[in-house]
């Protein structure tokens, strides 16, 4: 039976924990975020004359994990951007980045 965490139960539970767990969780939600590419190896084996196994056929797939949303709204509920980096940039310095961060988005849909 799979349960669903709300980002609440998550936050409440990593909340006493060390840093090092919310490091860990940070990580996980920022690659589902930025989406990624999974690659699964599936393998046939075989019993020869000498009892022994021996790979007949292997099979190397790669699916590509779209970016979610989700993880993105989790990211900002449990404040793990630092908005600190933004707090102290002038106007110019952040449509610098604002460009910066459409120009990655650009080349992240081709």
């Amino acid at each position: 039976m799979n349960k669903k965490h709300t980002i609440k139960s998550l936050s409440k539970k990593y909340e006493d924990d060390e840093i090092g767990n919310q490091n860990m969780l940070k990580r996980i939600l920022t690659k589902k975020a930025r989406g990624f590419v999974l690659e699964e190896i599936s393998e046939e084996y075989s019993v020869d004359e000498n009892e022994k196994l021996r790979l007949v056929k292997r099979k190397i797939t790669s699916k590509e994990i779209a970016p979610d949303i989700m993880a993105v709204k989790a990211l900002t509920e449990l404040n793990f951007f630092d908005e600190n980096i933004y707090k102290d940039m002038s106007y110019e310095e952040l449509e610098k980045e604002k460009q910066k961060l459409l120009d990655l988005l650009k080349q992240q849909d081709i």
